[in-house]
């Protein structure tokens, strides 16, 4: 069913303008710029005058990023450390941080500052009109193979489920109902994308704000890594079977 079908159909609470902000940043081998990424972070923060925290992942980083985390988390009781003592991979990192995060609105971001801190203020802008508000990018910064991977990957919730998704892996702000009352079954990356599917067939509204980002500052992307791209095909046709056949 289409999306703007499956909202009319389900009532949805306002926003408040300004809700608690949970903000969530996955970090792996970041040392070059975890630092500067919270500062900015808390300097929007700052702007928006609301109630927040800060959750740091340190995905078992092999340079000085725990130490720095360590660090910072001391002096400032608002931001909460998470260590692991193995790497765990960025799925685990994102769905532990938004399992962990206590306010109203999640916003989960990179410390590689591709997305600019600065977009928080324009997705709190649009929650009151909306549940997930995805800061969608304009120019992505990937080689000929991983651009037609995305391309796929971003066809494949429309064609399957019906559901557009506006690029799932980009920033985003998220309604924490939204993180306690959907089940994910994804073991890949592909659970951005199926969190958003799940959500607009609940009723929950989805809007992207289309947005610059930059080259990454810090840290190696594995997107296109052939076993993540197996796993995230596998998910795919899993989510669709849970979906479409058993109608969960």
């Amino acid at each position: 069913m289409p999306l703007d079908g499956m909202l009319s159909r389900n009532k949805i609470v306002s926003a408040p303008s300004t809700p608690g902000i949970s903000v969530c940043i996955p970090s792996y081998n970041e040392e070059a710029t975890i630092e500067s990424a919270v500062a900015q972070i808390e300097a929007v923060l700052d702007k928006l005058q609301c109630d927040y925290e800060i959750l740091v992942c340190d995905d078992a980083s092999s340079d000085g990023t725990g130490a720095i985390i360590k660090r910072m988390a001391a002096k400032d009781p608002r931001l909460r450390p998470i260590f692991h003592q193995k790497n765990k991979g960025i799925r685990a990192t994102f769905e532990e941080l938004y399992e962990s995060a206590a306010k109203d609105a999640v916003f989960l971001i990179p410390s590689d500052l591709e997305w600019p801190p600065e977009i928080l203020l324009p997705l709190v802008a649009s929650f009151g009109e909306a549940d997930i508000v995805i800061a969608s990018r304009i120019n992505k910064n990937y080689g000929i193979v991983r651009s037609l991977i995305s391309h796929i990957f971003n066809l494949v919730p429309l064609m399957l489920f019906g559901v557009k998704t506006n690029d799932a892996g980009a920033v985003k702000l998220v309604r924490r109902e939204i993180i306690q009352r959907v089940r994910i079954i994804s073991r890949s990356p592909f659970s951005e994308a199926e969190r958003l599917i799940r959500a607009a067939r609940l009723g929950y509204r989805v809007r992207s704000i289309p947005t610059v980002t930059q080259k990454r500052r810090s840290g190696v992307s594995h997107g296109v890594r052939l076993k993540v791209l197996v796993t995230a095909v596998s998910d795919v046709c899993r989510v669709w079977w849970d979906i479409r056949i058993l109608g969960h």
